[in-house]
């Protein structure tokens, strides 16, 4: 076994060998990923039935639901995923709050149609809840993965704001396809999944977005140059 400080040292020499993605790359990897989701997220809706399951809604009712909602989601995505000039980001706080008040924001504005039209049917929401689930899990993972190792201060919460992100999206799609707006279904189809995200989101970004996973990842690397070599401590 060898000591810390020579360790720490085989760590850093093995992270400046490896070779770092140029911000052009970065950008057409992360431009790809975000492609490849949004296809998913539209094949998952037309495969359900797309804005033809929500006729029994006014179509105007209905664009005013998501289209609203997908104002909220681009503040919340500019506030969350943009850095701006700084260089470790936006305060934990700040992007910690704007992913709770999401599952607020959602029943809220969604529930406010509820009486401008008679309901075409009623639904519990587990359909809602599995599309939404569907439609925002290869967001979410490209994202955590994209942002690995950038968060030193508070993963976690990172992580929550990130599956607020990707749940809140998935849920203006699911606007367009649903017409219930009643608070038991709000509650069940569209809140639900939107805590769930945050949550996995939190679970995963403690674990995928701290500078520590960073370390452990080049540590197996050093690792893997010295199989002799003990990463304990690291």
């Amino acid at each position: 076994m060898i000591d810390e400080d020579a360790l720490k040292a085989r760590v850093l020499a093995a992270a400046e060998a490896t070779p770092s993605p140029t911000r052009p790359e970065a950008r057409r990897r992360g431009f790809a990923i975000l492609i490849s989701s949004i296809v998913l997220a539209l094949a998952i809706f037309e495969a359900a039935g797309g804005l033809e399951h929500s006729a029994g809604r006014p179509l105007g009712l209905t664009l005013a639901t998501a289209g609203g909602w997908s104002l909220f989601c681009a503040a919340l995505s500019w506030l969350v995923l943009w850095r701006g000039r700084a260089t470790l980001g936006r305060s934990p706080v700040v992007v910690l709050l704007a992913g709770l008040v999401t599952p607020i924001a959602l029943t809220a504005w969604t529930h406010a149609f509820h009486g401008t039209y008679p309901e075409p049917f009623a639904r519990v929401g587990w359909r809602c809840l599995g599309y939404t689930l569907a439609m925002a899990t290869l967001p979410l993972g490209s994202l955590l993965t994209l942002r690995r190792g950038a968060e030193p201060r508070s993963p976690w919460a990172l992580g929550a704001a990130i599956g607020a992100v990707c749940g809140a999206w998935a849920a203006a799609l699911v606007d367009l396809w649903c017409p219930l707006t009643n608070l038991p279904h709000v509650l069940a189809g569209h809140v639900v999944p939107l805590g769930i995200l945050i949550a996995v989101g939190a679970l995963l970004g403690r674990r995928m977005l701290g500078v520590r996973a960073l370390r452990t990842d080049v540590a197996r690397r050093s690792d893997s140059l010295d199989p002799y070599v003990d990463t304990k401590g690291v």
